[in-house]
């Protein structure tokens, strides 16, 4: 499989670009230790995209770029696995927070937005066959 240069660094460069990111957003809050933490992580995922990337299916993967069809698929069900637990961690916090009194919106906003992105790409996807 061929690699462009721009497949090759989206990934690791997005990583990078988030980390910054982070890092302001953190710094700004009054915590840049907190954003020097999180830009390292983010700058090790990206390094490691790199360093990687043509020794290991996974790290392709991770990379955007499967070699085949059978990794597109496990990227697929990987996708919705974590999408699955966000929702179901979104769902138990709400419930948590009206159970202790509390309003919960956070929790339901960020479970609203998964309901409806689905709902969306469900419509979408059928109307698109």
């Amino acid at each position: 499989m061929e690699t462009t240069m721009g497949a090759r660094w989206g990934m690791p460069a997005f990583g990078l670009l988030l980390g910054v990111l982070l890092f302001a957003a953190s710094a700004i809050g009054g915590q840049p230790v907190v954003g020097i933490g999180m830009f390292a992580v983010m700058a090790i995922y990206s390094l490691v995209l790199v360093a990687f990337g043509g020794r290991s299916e996974i790290i392709g993967v991770l990379r955007g770029q499967p070699v085949d069809e059978r990794l597109a698929g496990f990227n697929l069900v990987a996708t919705a696995v974590a999408g699955l637990a966000a929702i179901l961690v979104a769902l138990g916090g709400f419930v948590w927070q009206i159970a202790h009194r509390q309003s919960g919106t956070d929790f339901a906003v960020v479970a609203a937005v998964a309901g409806i992105g689905y709902l969306v790409a469900l419509v979408w996807l059928r109307w698109r066959d």
